[in-house]
């Protein structure tokens, strides 16, 4: 009897690493944790269960590779927003004669960023629910 292919942790991860991220390492932890938000966020917003279990860090059954990219891409808002919260922890430089806030222009674009995968990932959603007519 052949064995059921399931969607692994790792499909979810290596496309999530595929997006542009920072050069820094991410903790596996927290990785697996944006994964755990991700899977009740989109089991709330498409009203589905994808059976994923935390120990074997599988999914019950193969996902749909829409379901692995939306995925994805919420742990992706969730990097960002992590990311945003760095930034926007960074003081600028102020004294009698100068003031250097150059990180102004990072917190915009990051936080552009940020709005930019949240619409990305609305698009996705609502992609994925079955129309209430016909």
């Amino acid at each position: 009897m052949a064995t059921k292919k399931r969607t692994t942790y790792e499909a979810i991860v290596d496309k999530f690493r595929s997006m542009p991220l920072t050069k820094f390492d991410i903790p596996e932890a927290l990785e697996a944790e944006w994964l755990s938000t991700a899977v009740s966020d989109y089991e709330l917003n498409i009203g589905c269960e994808l059976r994923y279990d935390e120990e074997t860090h599988e999914f019950c059954g193969e996902l749909k590779s829409i379901v692995i990219r939306t995925l994805a891409q919420m742990m992706y808002v969730s990097y960002l927003q992590r990311e945003l919260s760095r930034v926007m922890a960074l003081n600028g430089v102020y004294g009698k004669d100068i003031q250097i806030t150059g990180q102004d222009a990072t917190k915009r674009v990051t936080k552009q960023e940020l709005d930019d995968q949240i619409a990305q990932v609305e698009v996705l959603l609502h992609r994925q629910k079955t129309p209430a007519y016909g």
